[in-house]
């Protein structure tokens, strides 16, 4: 008897402990997010979870820009709802960022982080401060069954696929 309520003790408290802990992960910037703006996760690398979060929250948002880095076949092939495309690749690549607005809100995305990582710097060195780097890429994204959508930006294309409860 005694060695029984000594084990359930121990689950107590240990229950109770990560209870308190969860609590306080849950308030630290780059946790969960809801869909309200100002539970955003802070700039820089982001889970898929939070990036979902990112979109739904900002997508209707005219200062937000979800911006697919990959190539044309790529993007093709699979993107994201209300993207739009500048490939890494590009012999401009970097002109093209400079040209883009510092002000406004980005959550950049290549297939797997690679190139955004780079292009996150570069965004860096331009001056541009609100940034989200997709980490994982599209193929996190896919992994997570969160929407795409199939066919040219530039052209009639169809979308599936829902959030889940995020």
């Amino acid at each position: 008897m005694k060695t029984q309520m000594k084990v359930l003790g121990i689950l107590f408290f240990s229950l109770l402990a990560a209870v308190a802990v969860t609590g306080c992960l849950a308030t630290q910037p780059g946790g969960d997010v809801s869909d309200a703006s100002s539970d955003l996760p802070a700039y820089g690398v982001i889970s898929t979870q939070q990036a979902a979060s990112v979109v739904v929250s900002l997508q209707d948002d005219p200062e937000f820009v979800l911006l697919d880095i990959r190539t044309a076949a790529e993007v093709e092939a699979g993107h994201l709802s209300g993207a739009v495309a500048l490939d890494f690749y590009s012999d401009s690549f970097r002109d093209d960022l400079a040209t883009l607005d510092r002000e406004l809100i980005y959550l950049i995305y290549c297939r797997t982080g690679n190139r955004t990582g780079q292009a996150y710097r570069i965004m860096e060195e331009l001056g541009f401060e609100r940034v989200y780097d997709m980490g994982g890429g599209i193929s996190q994204w896919l992994a997570a069954d969160y929407p795409v959508c199939l066919g040219s930006l530039n052209a009639e294309h169809t979308c599936s696929g829902e959030f889940p409860a995020i």
